[in-house]
């Protein structure tokens, strides 16, 4: 019987043994074949789905976004056109998060200025006043 046992696969995929066993739980990878003295023995496709899988987290997607695809992906329900417009999703999805921390940024620095200031702001001072941080 060719394979890999659990801590040959986590170790060529560099995952923790937890994270393989909660990938199998989940249906992320198939559940394994058991060698004649019980042991799991993970096939090659295996190694390819969690390289998958890891690729997949470092673009950004979440484990139930994977789970998705690979499930579409095993019954051939999703094309080329499919994933490029669930990558678009996620790109435009990054950007209007882009976005939004740029906008606390500009308001950390506004606020930071405005503390700093000689001459506070009303606004500014009710702040320091509620924090009992006048000065």
């Amino acid at each position: 019987m060719t394979g890999y046992l659990r801590g040959q696969i986590a170790k060529m995929a560099n995952v923790n043994i937890e994270t393989l066993r909660y990938y199998e739980n989940h249906g992320l990878i198939p559940a394994p074949i058991r060698s004649e003295s019980g042991y799991r023995m993970y096939s090659e496709e295996v190694l390819s789905h969690l390289t998958f899988i890891k690729n997949a987290k470092a673009c950004g997607f979440t484990l139930k976004e994977i789970k998705k695809a690979l499930t579409k992906s095993s019954s051939s329900q999703i094309s080329l056109a499919d994933f490029l417009t669930v990558i678009d999703k996620k790109m435009d999805k990054i950007r209007s998060d882009m976005e939004r921390q740029e906008q606390t940024l500009a308001m950390l620095a506004s606020l930071k200025t405005n503390l700093q200031a000689e001459e506070k702001h009303p606004e500014t001072q009710e702040t320091l006043h509620i924090l009992h941080m006048e000065s």
